[in-house]
């Protein structure tokens, strides 16, 4: 085998090594429509409108100062304010999504595991017994995005919820 042939495998193992990590997605990052995690409360309500309930902001003690959430059908966001610029706008601390209707980072309800190994990869843990023959794949934020989990639980090998959160205790 020449050396020209050696580098050009190498070359192409190389470019295939990259390719399949540039598919996945930070946990950290997740959108739907644009909007996830640190999202402000205003940005939520530009993309998706005004919500079908939504709570009054009550005091937590976790970071000092107020929480609330909103909820779409299928999808909800729960938000707080204190750590944000002046203790004044809420953000997105956490996010579930329950329905079809929505998309989180290219995974939806009903989406095989393979999809979500190719969407989030393959470093997980693996929850059973999260409810009825229900199981839940945790990919952890880390430190330098969260620390934060995010879950992706199945039934019968399909995604039925998706749910994204930093651990603000």
């Amino acid at each position: 085998m020449s050396i020209k042939t050696v580098s050009s495998t190498a070359a192409f193992i190389l470019l295939c090594i990259v390719g399949v990590s540039a598919q996945t997605v930070n946990p950290a990052k997740l959108r739907i429509k644009g909007v996830g995690l640190d999202s402000t409360y205003a940005q939520v309500l530009s993309v998706l409108g005004r919500p079908r309930k939504e709570t009054k902001p009550i005091s937590e003690e976790c970071i000092g100062g107020h929480e609330k959430t909103v909820e779409y059908p299928g999808l909800s966001f729960y938000l707080m304010d204190g750590d944000s610029r002046g203790g004044k706008t809420f953000e997105v601390k956490g996010f579930e999504m329950s329905s079809g209707t929505w998309n989180v980072s290219g995974i939806k309800i009903g989406d095989t595991e393979e999809t979500v190994r190719q969407r989030l990869g393959r470093k997980f843990t693996v929850e059973k017994d999260v409810g009825p023959g229900t199981i839940a794949w945790g990919y952890d934020m880390g430190d330098k995005f969260g620390p934060g989990t995010t879950y992706v639980h199945f039934k019968n090998r399909r995604v039925v919820s998706i749910i994204s959160n930093y651990m603000v205790c």
